[in-house]
């Protein structure tokens, strides 16, 4: 079954209302299921990662939580890394903060399905991916979206050099007709998170 949540209605309302102004502009002006954000990930990497002293692996990018969620403007864009000496590190990037980067902090990673050693990682060459068959696996993910429900965003969209699916996305959506609830004079808007994974061969698969 698709994981469920709910998010406060007049979370939502209240942003929708500023974006008029000042939040908008701090949240990058993009939305996580467009070009430009793949474009912003690509600037920041050539801006702030020496090629010669690290070795990206993996970068995603997500709405943000709370109030943020379910509006598909870019919270953050992440990146994985590996230095020469193997050792594995992450840092993020906040849209919120005009896209300035967050600590960087050492981290462990989960063994891919490919290697067995994270120096064996292949770099992730942002400058020779296809922006367009990043678009075209989230519209082939939205087209397989369930009968009966309808797409509200793109919660989170990852990459990576080092598992066999190596792209992962998760589409929110709400069921139709059944968008809302209401609690203790509070309403809540009901969403379900689509988990999809992408093979080499681009093929979209849906999880449940």
């Amino acid at each position: 079954m698709f994981k469920k949540s709910k998010v406060l209605l007049l979370g939502l309302a209240a942003l929708v209302m500023a974006s008029c102004g000042d939040v908008a502009s701090k949240l990058g002006g993009m939305k996580t299921d467009s070009p430009e954000v793949f474009e912003k990930a690509k600037e920041l990497a050539k801006a702030n990662f020496d090629p010669s002293k690290w070795k990206i692996v993996s970068v995603d990018w997500s709405e943000g939580i709370g109030k943020d969620e379910l509006t598909g403007k870019v919270s953050s864009i992440r990146f994985y890394m590996i230095d020469n000496d193997g050792k594995a590190w992450q840092q993020s990037f906040s849209a919120q903060l005009g896209w300035k980067a967050g600590d960087l902090d050492d981290t462990s990673f989960a063994k891919g399905d490919k290697y067995k050693d994270p120096k064996e990682y292949p770099a992730l060459d942002l400058e020779k991916t296809d922006a367009a068959k990043i678009t075209k696996v989230i519209e082939d993910a939205k087209a397989m979206i369930p009968k009966g429900y309808k797409f509200k965003s793109l919660g989170r969209f990852s990459m990576n050099t080092y598992d066999s699916e190596a792209i992962e996305l998760v589409l929110n959506v709400v069921e139709e007709g059944k968008e809302t609830v209401s609690n203790a004079g509070q309403t809540s808007i009901v969403f379900y998170e689509l988990r999809y994974t992408v093979d080499d061969s681009g093929k979209v698969t849906l999880h449940e």
